[in-house]
C-alpha cells in the first residue's frame, strides 16, 4: 500500500533538519515535527495545520495569520504555504512543535459528492479550536498504525474516514448543509457562554452581558473566547443563527421574512447580508438550490 506521508515528505520544501515523524495510509498522512518546516509549500491535497505552540507567523498566499496553539487552520490544495524562520525561538526542546494533516484531493471530494452531492470544495482559511473529538481520532489513528496488530490497516481506512468527515462537518467551507454542532472546550467559563449563546439565538448580542454571566471583563473574555474556539463571542453567535437560518430554509415551514424575525435579526436585508456572507448565497439562492 502506498502511504501518502512518504510522497509528502519527500516534496516538502525548507527541511533543515531531521524529516518529520508521519502516520496515515494511502489517503490520509499525519505529520508530528519538533522542528518547523521554514520553506515555500504547494500541496496537491488539502491540508490541516495543527501548532502545539503559539505560530505568529504563518502565511497563506502571501497573507500572515497568527496561530493560536491548540488550533486547527485548513487549507486548500495549491495554495501558498510558509512559516517564518521560528527554529530558533523552539529550539531548546525536542519536543512536538506542529503537526499537519494531509487528505488526499479525490477521498473529501468523493465524500463530499458522496453526502452533499458537490465536489468543489472549498475551506475557508479559518483558525477552529482543535476539537477532543478530532484530537481522539488522531491518536487513535497513531496507535493502530505503530502496534499494527491483526486488521490494522482496515483500521486505519474506516479511522481515515471518520476523520475525514469530522473536517467536512467541523471546519468552514463552501459546502451547504453541513450542520454546526455545539462544540465545548476545556474551559468552563467558555462553556457557559456558548450554552448562553446556543439558548438565546432570538435575543440581541451584548458582550456586557456576556461578561457579567462569567465575571470577565469584555476585553479578556472577547480573547479568551477566541483562544478557545478561533471565533469572537459575536462571530460565534451569528454562526449560531446561521446555522439555525439553514434548519428552518430546508424545513420549508417558514418564509425568509418569518425566518429572520424568528433568529431576532432586525431586518429582512440584515439577514440575508449575514447569511450571503457565512453561506456565500442569499436565503433565496439557498432554498432554490434545496
Amino acid at each position: 500500500m502506498d502511504f501518502m506521508g512518504d510522497k509528502v515528505i519527500k516534496n516538502l520544501n525548507g527541511v533543515k533538519h531531521k524529516a518529520p515523524e508521519s502516520f496515515g495510509n494511502s489517503d490520509l498522512a499525519v505529520l508530528k515535527s519538533s522542528f518547523f518546516v521554514e520553506g515555500d509549500n504547494y500541496f496537491d491535497c488539502y491540508h490541516f495545520a495543527m501548532p502545539k505552540v503559539e505560530v505568529q507567523s504563518f502565511f497563506i498566499d502571501n497573507k500572515k495569520r497568527n496561530l493560536p496553539k491548540n488550533t486547527i487552520l485548513a487549507t486548500n490544495p495549491g495554495q501558498k504555504l510558509k512559516v517564518s524562520p521560528i527554529n530558533l525561538e523552539y529550539n531548546k526542546s525536542n519536543d512536538i512543535k506542529f503537526v499537519c494533516m494531509f487528505i488526499e484531493t479525490q477521498k473529501l471530494q468523493e465524500l463530499s459528492k458522496a453526502e452533499l452531492n458537490k465536489t468543489d470544495l472549498l475551506f475557508k482559511n479559518n483558525i477552529n479550536y482543535l476539537s477532543n473529538s478530532i484530537s481522539a481520532l488522531i491518536s487513535k489513528l497513531e496507535a493502530e498504525f505503530r502496534n499494527k496488530q491483526f486488521g490494522y490497516q482496515f483500521i486505519l481506512d474506516c479511522l481515515s474516514i471518520e476523520i475525514a468527515v469530522s473536517m467536512l462537518r467541523e471546519m468552514n467551507s463552501n459546502m451547504l448543509c453541513v450542520r454546526e454542532l455545539r462544540k465545548y472546550t476545556a474551559k468552563k467559563e467558555i462553556n457557559m457562554i456558548i450554552d448562553f449563546l446556543w439558548e438565546h439565538v432570538n435575543k440581541e448580542f451584548s458582550l456586557d452581558k456576556l461578561s457579567r454571566i462569567v465575571n470577565l471583563s469584555p476585553y479578556y473574555l472577547v480573547r479568551l473566547f477566541k483562544d478557545n474556539t478561533g471565533k469572537t463571542p459575536y462571530a460565534y453567535y451569528m454562526d449560531i443563527k446561521i446555522s439555525k437560518a439553514i434548519e428552518y430554509l430546508k424545513a420549508g415551514e417558514h418564509s425568509i421574512t418569518e425566518v429572520s424575525l424568528i433568529l431576532g435579526f432586525s431586518s429582512h436585508s440584515h439577514f440575508s447580508s449575514i447569511f450571503k456572507k457565512r453561506v456565500g448565497m442569499t436565503p433565496s439562492e439557498f432554498i432554490k438550490r434545496l
